[in-house]
């Protein structure tokens, strides 16, 4: 699903009004109207009686008119704030304001701090809010009265619907520019934001709704749009060819594991099984080999040379030679860092132009040696703690700016990056960003990681580009995860319950 950028939204209004020929205020009009229908819809299910539309100087203000505008019309009591002085409003909102002052509808001003006891007063007495304070133009930090009239609004804790964003959050990034509206429900405008799609908007934008408000869609080609929000039609799956055999799925080798974490080797291995491997091959320390072998049934077990229960140095031809034998390698999952193991990966990495999957230990390996992977086919795959070691950025600083920092990743190393979280982020060569919806917090579990390396690579092997097989590893390891959670709840879900949910994942997948 096409995600556009608050710049690329402005230019595909732009091209509509310029060169399509369809009014600036009908698209307003288009607007305001979707979203008094969603504000109705809510009210009658809920009882609602009354509402109070909070409203900016600019074009998301004059939404506001159009919203109130509607409301009145169907008998509904509701009042107007404008944040602002009303001479300063013109174009379409100040049509829009006119109107709505001609039909006598209740419209003040909020111009000084002695007006906001009165919208207090008006917030407790209203059972709705519609915010269109703010769109997404907002540059820089909300401060002074709007400021205050958004904590207001959210210290109201009443029903409140958005418009196209919460007032106050960054449409792009995501971030809380100083103070933001807490929304039930976001109407945006024709195309999603990325700030609705990440935390913390995602908090504070609610249920997100797109209005269509006059827009040819395909207009959207026209700004080149990079970011994308994953959803099953985006990842629909082909059913089998029926003559066909092991060999025509894919041959994975997944380097993993070490005395004191056999689980992690399991976990990846199994569930490149799930996924559908035509043969799985798990190279791992040799005195833990019989312990996998013995668990594991559908994979080839391979005993590698080790010091103290982790991979040695010495083992390096032995897997260089089981990658020539593969179409697609994961490393990492429960290796460890000790020993030799960081220069063993590294001369690994140096020595096959096979696709590789890095996870876990592997990228603790590609710490200070990240230009190893440069133009590889490499897909890496760190949660926002790996990311940090690799970049030296902190925690916060990638969250903050999670778009920008993934993207500027990619851009240096030539790799496809999974930078895992809540709301995953996959960022590849081309410059795309794909942000995924599926998944939930019964994920945040030890093993889970290893779950989505077996996913991923077994799709590499199966003949899927790098990109493709990170877009879709990613989508259906939480789509599994969302069918555990149906019987396990998110407390109790493990990741073997996960691992067990591929299928069923994979199934749905089919249907689409």
């Amino acid at each position: 699903m096409i995600v556009l950028t608050s710049q690329q939204m402005r230019e595909v209004e732009r091209i509509a009004i310029e060169k399509m020929g369809i009014p600036s205020i009908c698209l307003m009009e288009n607007a305001g109207k979707e979203v008094a229908c969603e504000v109705k819809r809510v009210m009658e299910e809920n009882g609602l009686s009354s509402a109070v539309v909070i409203a900016g100087r600019g074009n998301n203000g004059g939404d506001g008119y159009v919203v109130a505008r509607n409301l009145y019309n169907w008998g509904i009591d509701v009042k107007v704030f404008v944040i602002g002085s009303i001479g300063s409003i013109s174009g379409d909102a100040r049509v829009n304001l006119e109107a709505i002052r001609n039909l006598g509808i209740y419209v003040a001003e909020v111009t000084q701090k002695e007006h906001l006891k009165f919208l207090e007063k008006t917030l407790k007495d209203s059972d709705l809010v519609v915010d269109a304070i703010y769109g997404t133009g907002l540059r820089g930090e909300v401060t002074g009265l709007a400021k205050e009239v958004i904590e207001l609004i959210n210290q109201s804790e009443k029903f409140v619907v958005a418009v196209d964003i919460p007032s106050g959050l960054n449409a792009d990034t995501g971030r809380v520019e100083g103070a933001a509206v807490k929304a039930r429900i976001t109407i945006t405008m024709h195309f999603l934001k990325p700030g609705l799609l990440i935390y913390p908007g995602i908090e504070y934008a609610g249920e997100v709704k797109i209005a269509d408000i006059g827009i040819p869609s395909r207009l959207a080609a026209e700004v080149r749009p990079s970011y994308h929000y994953v959803v099953p039609q985006d990842v629909a799956l082909k059913s089998r060819n029926p003559d066909t055999h092991k060999g025509d799925y894919g041959k994975v080798l997944i380097v993993a594991g070490s005395r004191s974490m056999t689980g992690a080797a399991f976990m990846a291995a199994k569930s490149a099984v799930k996924t559908g491997s035509g043969l799985v091959r798990l190279a791992v320390p040799l005195s833990i080999q019989p312990v996998i072998q013995s668990a594991l049934y559908e994979a080839i077990i391979y005993g590698l040379n080790e010091e103290g229960g982790v991979i040695s140095y010495k083992s390096l031809s032995q897997i260089l030679e089981l990658i020539e034998q593969s179409d697609a390698v994961a490393i990492g999952p429960g290796l460890t860092h000790e020993g030799e193991v960081s220069k063993l990966i590294e001369d690994v990495i140096r020595n096959t132009e096979k696709p590789l999957v890095l996870d876990a230990d592997a990228l603790n390996a590609l710490v200070g040696r990240l230009e190893v992977v440069k133009g590889k086919r490499v897909i890496l795959t760190p949660h926002y703690g790996e990311m940090a070691r690799l970049t030296g950025l902190k925690v916060e600083d990638i969250k903050n700016n999670i778009f920008e920092v993934a993207r500027s990743f990619v851009r240096r190393y030539e790799v496809t990056l999974v930078l895992k979280g809540a709301r995953t982020v996959i960022a590849t060569r081309d410059g795309s960003i794909y942000i995924n919806s599926t998944g939930n917090a019964g994920m945040a579990t030890g093993g889970s990681g290893d779950v989505l390396t077996g996913m991923i690579v077994s799709l590499l092997g199966q003949g899927f580009e790098e990109e493709k097989a990170a877009v879709y590893g990613v989508f259906y390891h939480g789509k599994a995860g969302d069918v555990a959670k149906k019987s396990k709840g998110e407390y109790g879900m493990t990741a073997v319950d996960i691992l067990e949910s591929i299928p069923e994942a994979l199934s749905e997948g089919l249907k689409g």
